[in-house]
């Protein structure tokens, strides 16, 4: 038994060191199937010692080339991304509560205000944007501070939905393409707008690699 603790110990280890630096509660969704899935595993060897310990390294060792192939093909496909992860979501608009968006992510009125809170913020209004990021966590921009950049296309695609949210719309995004002889959003690395109507707009060709 303290053998096979000392292999499922450094077997995890290696898996958890390549799964990178982040931490629990900044891993997105296949990160955190992969570490529920990791540690039930894990744990059969060590409880029942008749089990075969490959039943638990083989597994381990399938589940690690599969978690960075994800990993990696998140970076490369917004669609996949979104499809895995899903988008960032507006729930405080310019001191205004989304409560569609609310309800969607299942965040209660409570759990927004002790956000709040623990930013040092007293009052909802107060906020320019609350976001929930695609990691599950709250980022809060008072009304005082920089504007927040919106990232409308990345990677060539078109977040549409988050166009219309900051009041655009497509001939203001023909417009700015237009403006700087792009033809295919596929051109496109980075294109965001700052509510002071800053736009950053980064082509593929522009970016290393």
């Amino acid at each position: 038994v303290f053998l096979r603790v000392i292999i499922i110990y450094v077997t995890v280890l290696l898996f958890l060191r390549l799964m990178g630096k982040r931490q629990i509660g900044e891993i997105q969704t296949s990160e955190l199937v992969t570490t529920f899935l990791l540690s039930d595993i894990a744990s059969y060897p060590l409880t029942d010692p008749a089990i075969p310990l490959l039943n638990a390294v083989v597994p381990i060792f399938t589940i690690i080339p599969l978690e960075i192939i994800f990993s990696f093909l998140t970076t490369k496909s917004a669609q996949l991304k979104k499809i895995l992860d899903g988008n960032p979501s507006i729930i405080v608009l310019h001191g205004k509560i989304q409560k569609k968006e609310m309800s969607r992510v299942r965040l209660s009125m409570e759990d927004l205000l002790c956000e709040l809170r623990l930013k040092n913020i007293a009052s909802v209004s107060d906020v320019d944007y609350a976001i929930v990021e695609q990691n599950g966590q709250i980022s809060v921009f008072q009304k005082k501070e920089a504007p927040l950049s919106h990232a409308v296309v990345i990677d060539g695609i078109l977040n549409e939905k988050l166009l219309h949210k900051i009041g655009k719309n497509k001939h203001w995004l023909d417009q700015i393409l237009q403006e700087n002889k792009i033809c295919d959003l596929h051109n496109i690395f980075l294109l965001s707008v700052t509510d002071d109507e800053s736009v950053t707009l980064i082509r593929q060709n522009e970016t290393e690699g």
